[in-house]
C-alpha cells in the first residue's frame, strides 16, 4: 500500500509538484511543434534526408555541448539553468512563429533555429537531472523518475502531437506559437518555486577539469559506461531515426494521411503514458543492469515490424513497443543513477549520459535518411536492429558490468537512504 501512495506522497511535495507541472506544460508544446516541424519540412522539401538533417541540427549542438553544460550545471542553482532555458527557447520560438507567419521562412533559417535551439537544450537536460535529487526525498526518487515520463508521454507524445497533426493542416504558425507559450509557462512555475543553491564546491576548480573530472568518473564506473556504449548505438540507428524514417514511410511510401502522422505518436504517447504509471510502481529488480536491458531490447527488437509493415496499424505497433520499453528501462536506470553517483557529481555525470548515449545520434540520423533513401526503409530496419541487438547480449551475458548488482539481496521499493559512491 505504502508503494502505491509514493506518486500521491510526492505531489505532497510543494517544489517537485511545481516543476512537474510547468514540464506538462511545456512537453505538450514540444508535441505539437514535433509533428507541425516535421510535417513543414516534408511538405517544403519531400525529403527523408533533408528532415534527417533538420533533426540532426538540433541534436549535434545539443551533444557537443552537453559536457560544458554539466560543468555549468555543477556550479551554478539548477533552478536558475532552467529558467534561463525556458526563457532563451521562449525567444527563438516566438521569433521562428513570426517568420512563419510572414510566410517568410527558408530551409536555411529552420537550421539555423534548430542548431541555437540545440544549445539550451543542452543545459537544461543536466540541470533537470541534477535538480531532481536536490527537491525529492530519496524514497520518491522513483515516483519522480515515473511521473516525468508519464508527463513527457502523455502531454509530449500523446495530446501534442493529435494537436499538432490537426492544427497543421491549418497553420503551422499557430502550432509552433503555441510551443512558444508553453515555454513562458513553464518559466513561470520555475519562477514560483523557491531558490536553490548552487552545489557545494570543495575547491574552485577550472572548468575543463570538472568536465575531465565528470569523464573520468564514468570512465572508471564500467557499469556506467559499457550501457551508454550500447544505448548509443540503438538511439542512433534504431530508435532516434524512427521521428523521421515513421513519418516519411507513412506519408511517402504508405500515402497517409497528416492526421495518420500525428496519430503514430499519439499512440506511442498512449502506451508510454500506462506504462509510466505501471513503472511507478515497481520495485527496483535485484539484477538491475540485465533487467533494463532485457527491456530496452524488446524495443530494439520491434524495429524489425517497419521491415513487414504494409498498413499503418502495422507502423504503430513500432513506437508503441519502443515507448513501453525506453519508460520502463529508463525509470530502472535514472533510480539507479541517482542512488549509485554522488550529488556532488550529478551534473556531469547526468552530461556525460546524455553526450555518450545521444552522441552518434545527429550522424545516425543523417546515415539513416541517406540509406533509406537508397535501400529503403523497411531494408534499414531489419539491418541495422540485428545490428544493435549485439551489444545488448553482450550487456546481458557480461559478469563485469553486472558486478554492481552482486551484493544486492533482492527487490527494493526505492534506492538506500543518500547516493553512495559507484564502484
Amino acid at each position: 500500500m505504502q508503494r502505491r501512495l509514493a506518486v500521491a506522497r510526492l505531489v505532497q511535495h510543494r517544489e517537485p509538484t511545481l516543476l512537474l507541472t510547468g514540464q506538462a506544460v511545456s512537453n505538450l508544446g514540444d508535441g505539437v511543434a514535433l509533428v507541425a516541424l516535421t510535417l513543414l519540412v516534408l511538405d517544403t522539401t519531400h525529403s527523408a534526408s533533408m528532415l534527417a538533417w533538420f533533426a540532426a541540427a538540433r541534436m549535434a549542438p545539443m551533444v557537443a555541448f552537453l559536457l560544458v553544460g554539466g560543468a555549468i550545471v555543477d556550479r551554478f542553482s539548477r533552478r536558475a539553468l532552467l529558467l534561463v532555458s525556458d526563457g532563451s527557447r521562449f525567444v527563438l520560438t516566438a521569433g521562428l512563429t513570426a517568420v512563419i507567419a510572414a510566410n517568410a521562412l527558408h530551409y536555411w533559417e529552420l537550421i539555423a533555429f534548430a542548431l541555437v535551439f540545440g544549445l539550451f537544450d543542452a543545459l537544461f537536460m543536466p540541470a533537470y537531472a541534477a535538480l531532481t535529487p536536490q527537491i525529492v526525498p530519496t524514497e520518491l526518487l522513483p515516483a519522480m523518475n515515473s511521473i516525468r515520463p508519464l508527463s513527457s508521454n502523455l502531454m509530449g507524445s500523446m495530446i501534442g502531437p493529435a494537436i499538432g497533426g490537426v492544427l497543421a493542416a491549418y497553420s503551422t504558425a499557430w502550432a509552433i506559437a503555441i510551443d512558444a507559450a508553453t515555454f513562458a509557462v513553464s518559466a513561470g512555475f520555475l519562477l514560483a518555486m523557491r531558490p536553490v543553491a548552487a552545489p557545494e564546491r570543495a575547491e574552485a576548480t577550472s572548468m575543463l577539469h570538472d568536465v575531465r573530472e565528470g569523464l573520468a568518473y564514468v570512465r572508471r564506473t564500467t557499469w556506467f559506461w559499457a550501457s551508454l556504449l550500447a544505448v548509443a548505438l540503438v538511439n542512433a540507428l534504431v530508435l532516434v531515426p524512427q521521428s523521421v524514417l515513421v513519418p516519411y514511410f507513412l506519408r511517402h511510401v504508405l500515402h497517409a494521411p497528416k492526421v495518420e502522422v500525428g496519430l503514430v505518436f499519439t499512440l506511442g504517447g498512449a502506451t508510454g503514458a500506462l506504462m509510466s504509471l505501471v513503472a511507478g510502481n515497481l520495485r527496483m529488480p535485484r539484477r538491475r543492469i540485465r533487467t533494463m536491458f532485457a527491456v530496452w531490447g524488446v524495443g530494439t527488437l520491434s524495429g524489425l515490424l517497419m521491415g513487414v509493415a504494409t498498413h499503418f496499424w502495422e507502423v504503430a505497433l513500432f513506437p508503441v513497443v519502443v515507448s513501453a520499453s525506453i519508460v520502463v528501462g529508463n525509470v530502472f536506470w535514472e533510480s539507479m543513477v541517482q542512488e549509485e553517483v554522488p550529488a556532488e557529481m550529478m551534473g556531469r555525470a547526468s552530461s556525460v549520459d546524455w553526450f555518450v548515449s545521444l552522441g552518434l545520434a545527429p550522424v545516425g540520423l543523417v546515415v539513416a535518411g541517406a540509406l533509406a533513401g537508397a535501400i529503403g526503409v523497411r531494408a534499414y530496419y531489419v539491418v541495422m536492429t540485428l545490428v544493435c541487438l549485439a551489444p545488448t547480449v553482450l550487456i546481458l551475458l557480461s559478469r563485469r558490468v553486472n558486478a554492481v548488482d552482486a551484493g544486492r539481496v533482492g527487490p527494493r521499493a526505492a534506492p538506500a537512504p543518500g547516493p553512495g559512491a559507484a564502484p
